[in-house]
């Protein structure tokens, strides 16, 4: 999966300007609160359906335009294709597939895969359990858009069974059928779910492992399994992994009511990191849980090509900066035969890697490539 290009109207500060990738390495430099990293949110847009940083859509529409506009040309498996989108400050986005508006973000996702590694994602081990199931929600929905509609029945499901559990005790005895049918289908929801999360899992493990081993030349050990109220013996059937969901359901309506919310579901799960036997969480130092937050998207994307039979795009946004010479050096070596585009403010880092394809952004515009000075000069003028 490649990009060919992007073009953008009034997206944060790019004014108008279209952005022309290669096959391979693209590096996308400058100073700081230049531009850069908006270009790879577009991007990541048209993969996921909205901006990995912004909370609200206006907040992609420069600051004096009413309307923000981005369109991509991207390639899969020899088959190109023009994702578009509209951005009107006090309306919906409207997306758009080869010209011809589509009636739900939702029919996008899946059709550009992109894996993105940005410095947030660099706690994803110590972080709390709703990161870890965001990453796993992100890349499994990219993979089976079916997914994204079983999330959100889900969720409108569960608020439904909530709003019940925070009414006044008088008005409980009559909705008790309401909440019967409510368990019943929350259970079958969580199952659903948590099978698709359990298969995704094993995936990552396995690839974790590999890279991970790699990494640290095979001292250390990793293991990641899937916390959820479920038994990997209940995963062998799925009748048996509703029954287990609804049944801690219905045996603990009481302590749901004094809570007033739904204790029990695929909400509340984990993903059990380890190192050695050992959760990572604790024991382990900053460099491991790096490395293994580095493994994990790297696995994100093997199961990915795994899937559907090609890699999906690679977007580092300025990751490289945040990592030791080691690290740096593995990912380095480790992006060819894939697109990978990255953001960055030091040119100079990849002095040494072949065919790359820079782009310089200033204020939000492409600029003519700077010339990497000599070390010998720089330290001339140094002194």
């Amino acid at each position: 999966m490649i990009v060919k290009n992007i073009e953008f109207e009034n997206f944060r500060n790019i004014e108008c300007e279209k952005i022309e990738f290669s096959e391979g390495i693209n590096v996308i430099y400058g100073e700081n609160a230049q531009g850069k990293t908006n270009i790879l949110e577009g991007i990541y847009l048209f993969a996921r359906g909205k901006s990995f940083r912004a909370f609200k859509d206006k907040e992609l529409v420069k600051f004096d335009k009413g309307v923000a506009y981005a369109k991509m040309n991207f390639e899969s498996k020899g088959i190109e294709t023009q994702l578009g989108v509209e951005i009107p400050k006090s309306q919906t986005k409207r997306f758009y597939r080869n010209k011809i508006k589509v009636s739900k973000t939702s029919e996008i996702i899946g059709e550009f895969r992109a894996v993105l590694f940005c410095p947030s994602h660099l706690g994803i081990i110590k972080d709390s359990a709703s990161v870890r199931r965001k990453f796993l929600d992100v890349a499994i929905s990219q993979l089976r858009p079916v997914y994204i509609k079983i999330m959100a029945r889900y969720n409108a499901v569960m608020e439904e069974r909530n709003a019940i559990l925070k009414m006044m005790p008088e008005q409980r005895q009559e909705n008790e059928a309401l909440m019967d049918i409510y368990s019943e289908e929350l259970a079958s929801l969580s199952a659903d779910i948590a099978d698709i999360r359990n298969e995704y899992i094993k995936k990552l493990d396995y690839w974790v492992s590999v890279f991970f081993n790699d990494m640290t030349e095979g001292r250390e050990k990793p293991k990641i399994t899937y916390e959820s109220n479920a038994s990997q013996e209940d995963f062998e059937n799925r009748e048996s992994l509703k029954n287990r969901y609804l049944e801690l359901l219905k045996n603990n309506k009481e302590r749901e009511y004094k809570y007033g919310a739904t204790l029990f579901g695929i909400h509340k799960d984990d993903l059990k990191i380890e190192i050695n036997g050992r959760d990572s969480r604790f024991y382990s130092s900053q460099g491991q849980q790096r490395s293994l937050a580095l493994a994990m998207k790297m696995a994100e994307g093997e199961i990915s090509r795994e899937g559907k039979g090609e890699y999906p795009v690679f977007l580092f946004d300025d990751v490289l900066s945040e990592l030791d010479d080691q690290r740096k050096k593995y990912v380095l070596s480790n992006i060819s035969s894939r697109q990978v585009i990255i953001t960055g403010c030091d040119k100079g880092v990849f002095e040494n890697t072949d065919d790359c394809n820079f782009i310089y952004i200033k204020d939000g515009k492409k600029n003519e490539d700077l010339v990497i000075p000599e070390i010998n000069e720089a330290v001339e003028e140094e002194n």
